[in-house]
């Protein structure tokens, strides 16, 4: 059996409620094809269905490669992340939602050849293929521009990066990181990648090896369903990592935030939701990004 110091790579499967895919996310690390040692880790944030019994089995089937953690009770995305990431053994953290899967066997090797031929990345990521079960056609896969990413890139786009696709180093994940971060109890993914990014770079491999499930029992549907609550949430976290990294990064964190205010400003247009909330609209109207409102408006006009 391997001891705690021969794993190079650790693999975190987080899961709530996902009887129906957790055996697709689980069986997808099995079929990586790795020269190295690994553990897979799956954490269960107090699942009312058949989820952790389904990981349990494949502990039992597996006993040396996964250990299964099941939470007493229900402690959200980023207290669930934050244990997983501190239980872990690996240099190297990979990171899996249990509604999601990879597609490549050679994902892990990648990144981990990746990281060991260039020390001065924090992260690698890369692309990854979005795909809807209720919604046919909606299908695409998600591609970044450019190779190298930044802290810069983090303050200023906010989350991008998708869970499937990390890949980090785990000496550069704080341990207790500050107490604000549970206020946000499902944007962790946001707060790591800026946390990760103080220490170096991020690589993004262009080649799609991981797939990201959109359902509606996912926490990306649950955020997505309220944008104006989800905008104002990003906001105050663009604000919370700005004064985190002591603004050194504010006119990104300036742009972030009035860009979601722009967004806020098309949403309470569109839903006709401006009578409603007036002071919110008011407040939006004069932090609108109007290089980023014209983009939209021209997507809509030219889409018609």
């Amino acid at each position: 059996m391997l001891s705690i110091s021969d794993i190079d790579v650790s693999v975190c499967i987080f899961s709530f409620n996902y009887e129906k895919y957790i055996s697709s996310a689980i069986e997808s690390v099995l079929k990586q094809k790795v020269g190295f040692p690994i553990e897979v880790l799956i954490f269960d944030d107090c699942s009312t269905d058949s989820t952790a019994s389904i990981a349990l089995q494949f502990q039992q089937d597996y006993p040396d490669l996964i250990k299964v953690y099941i939470n007493d009770k229900n402690i959200g995305g980023t207290a669930n992340w934050v244990n997983a990431i501190n239980r872990c053994s690996g240099k190297y953290i990979a990171l899996l939602d249990g509604d999601d899967y990879f597609t490549d066997s050679s994902k892990l090797n990648l990144q981990y050849e990746a990281m060991e031929k260039d020390p001065t990345l924090a992260l690698c990521f890369h692309s990854v293929e979005e795909k809807y079960d209720d919604v046919p056609g909606n299908d695409f896969c998600v591609e970044f521009p450019k190779s190298i990413y930044t802290i810069e890139d983090f303050m200023r786009n906010g989350w991008f990066v998708r869970t499937s696709s990390t890949f980090f180093r785990k000496s550069f994940a704080p341990v207790s990181p500050p107490d604000w971060v549970y206020d946000f109890p499902y944007r962790y993914d946001t707060i790591l990648h800026v946390f990760l990014c103080q220490h170096g770079n991020a690589l993004n491999i262009k080649r799609s090896m991981s797939v990201w499930r959109k359902q509606r029992k996912g926490i990306s549907y649950f955020l997505m369903t309220d944008s104006i609550s989800n905008s104002l949430k990003k906001i105050e976290l663009s604000r919370k990592l700005d004064v985190f990294t002591n603004k050194v990064y504010k006119k990104y964190s300036k742009y972030f935030i009035s860009s979601e205010y722009t967004f806020l400003f098309v949403n309470l247009v569109k839903s006709i939701s401006f009578f409603k909330f007036p002071f919110l609209f008011i407040k939006s109207l004069f932090r609108i990004n109007y290089f980023l409102l014209l983009q939209i408006l021209r997507k809509k006009f030219y889409a018609r």
